[in-house]
């Protein structure tokens, strides 16, 4: 049965989601076309561009993203109430970035700040433009909106660039945001366009693989972009990057390799069973509906819905350990 996207994502509450959007008729509007031999790779980093950009305003911090041909998948952490804690001129701040228009350009900065005034003067509107810095489908229409725009003026066309609304997944705790950082990072490797990390292109995990430190290794894992809350994922960087790795290395080259013992540790910390893993991730896109989490949490989701079961509920079990 279909979930309705207000239960699919808390309007009230923080939480991390899985969100995906696909171009029209799923066409290779994002790369390489080998049918046309038209080239759109560049269009893959005016979306990851984006997706850092918009994550320093909106309420939600960044932790995985990977851009593809055709599809782009991101991981987030949403905060709707944060803006709530802004001020009225950060408010007014931000979402002249979301809408910058021309009142961008320096030759505009007095309008900007007369507008800016105006808008810190309206507290009707002040209190509507906070909702919508909370709202992650105003963030999404807000990434997917000018990217149409620009590549159908790059193409000289009109219509349609993305396939309907985004898809959203509630990652119900953080073992479920975990596994779905991992397998949003290896995405260009379950499709055969990379065989490593290092030439995963517009990924978070080549970002984060070619701009770490000695220091962030043995730190907890923290977002990409964005910054809402002072809470960090309860795993290192180090051992969530050798999960990653070794779980790539293991699609590309199957049943080649022992799982190493510090690699079973780091899945025991998860509650994830380790036999259950690989086959996971490399069906996660299948094995999962609307919501991902230990039985527990997806237990109470089950309740708070009044439904029977959710969809992915008895492949969960697997993923998942009981204790």
């Amino acid at each position: 049965m279909a979930i309705p996207r207000k239960q699919q994502i808390d309007s009230e509450n923080p939480g991390y989601y899985h969100l995906t959007s696909r171009c029209v008729r799923r066409s290779f509007l994002c790369g390489f076309d080998a049918e046309t031999g038209i080239n759109y790779e560049h269009r893959r980093q005016w979306i990851e561009n984006r997706i850092l950009q918009l994550a320093d305003i909106f309420a939600i911090e960044v932790y995985a993203y990977a851009v593809m041909s055709n599809h782009y998948h991101l991981v987030v952490y949403s905060n709707p109430k944060a803006p709530e804690q802004w001020s009225d001129l950060t408010v007014a701040e931000r979402w002249l970035k979301v809408f910058p228009g021309k009142l961008d350009k320096p030759e505009f900065q007095q309008q900007r700040q007369l507008r800016l005034q105006a808008i810190v003067n309206d507290k009707d509107l002040l209190a509507t433009y906070r909702k919508r810095l909370g709202d992650i489908s105003w963030l999404m229409r807000r990434l997917n909106e000018p990217l149409a725009r620009l590549a159908n003026l790059e193409d000289g066309c009109k219509g349609h660039f993305w396939e309907s609304r985004f898809t959203s997944q509630a990652l119900l705790d953080e073992s479920a945001a975990l596994a779905c950082m991992a397998y949003v990072d290896l995405n260009p490797i379950r499709a055969g366009m990379s065989e490593s990390l290092q030439n995963s292109e517009h990924t978070s995990i080549k970002k984060r693989v070619n701009t770490m430190t000695a220091k962030q290794l043995n730190r907890a894992v923290i977002s990409m972009a964005g910054n809402i809350k002072t809470r960090c994922l309860n795993l290192k960087l180090r051992d969530y990057i050798e999960l990653v790795e070794w779980t790539g290395k293991n699609i590309v080259y199957p049943n080649k390799t022992v799982m190493p013992s510090h690699i079973q540790s780091v899945l025991a910390e998860l509650n994830i069973n380790q036999s259950h893993w690989l086959s996971q991730i490399k069906h996660y896109g299948t094995n999962y509906g609307r919501f991902v989490g230990c039985i527990h949490s997806i237990k109470a989701k089950v309740m708070q819905l009044e439904q029977q079961w959710i969809q992915g509920s008895k492949q969960l079990q697997k993923l998942f350990s009981t204790v």
